[in-house]
């Protein structure tokens, strides 16, 4: 293959950061559009844990950490110590939180003002960020506002009248730029399902 592959989920946050950092860095990649209920053989085979997204170089390098791909996409140089913290500060004590208050009914016990609580205090932190600065790290949109922003978003969706009126002012605008931006609207297209003998998507 002359492309690299990507296993792909349209709502999913991880997906859509990897396809950010992808359209981001101007690569090409063959998407393929998974629905979760029905996964591809073909990526499971490559990537066992079975979720999204998953990218397949030409050389048969699997990666399936959303986190690396975005680093395969925007390159080692590509942000600061600092900036590759604050996202995986996101995917370790922001997630848990979200996946909390989006699924309440999957947790044994549930406390949805302790939740927002605790997801509370890595908004704030973001807040505190946005404060100076239209981007986490300057004017320029960069690898956190990345990685971090589409977790922000599926937070604000579960209830976005709430959200709106909340206390995290700063991230409310840098959200609300996030959602009218062409880059992200550009890879939030629809995608027919993918079947093994499909023909090829490339992406962007």
């Amino acid at each position: 293959m002359s492309h690299p592959i990507l296993y792909s989920f349209r709502r999913c946050p991880y997906a859509m950061r990897a396809r950010l950092a992808i359209s981001s860095a101007r690569r090409t990649v063959v998407l393929r559009e998974v629905v979760l209920r029905d996964k591809p053989e073909a990526m499971i085979a490559v990537s066992p844990k079975a979720t999204v997204p998953v990218l397949i170089l030409p050389d048969g390098q699997v990666i399936d950490e959303s986190y690396d791909v975005m680093n395969w996409a925007l390159g080692d140089d590509g942000a600061s110590a600092e900036e590759r913290a604050l996202v995986m500060q996101c995917d370790a004590e922001f997630k848990p939180y979200l996946d909390q208050y989006k699924y309440p009914n999957k947790q044994e016990t549930y406390d949805r003002d302790q939740t927002l609580t605790n997801a509370g205090k890595y908004l704030s932190l973001l807040d505190e960020r946005l404060e100076k600065n239209d981007f986490l790290f300057g004017d320029d949109r960069g690898f956190a506002d990345i990685g971090i922003a589409p977790f922000v978003r599926q937070f604000a969706h579960v209830d976005r009248d709430w959200f709106l009126e909340s206390e995290w002012k700063n991230v409310i605008r840098w959200y609300r730029e996030f959602i009218e931006w062409d880059g992200f609207k550009s890879i939030m297209t629809k995608h027919p399902q993918w079947v093994d003998g499909d023909q090829v998507t490339l992406f962007p």
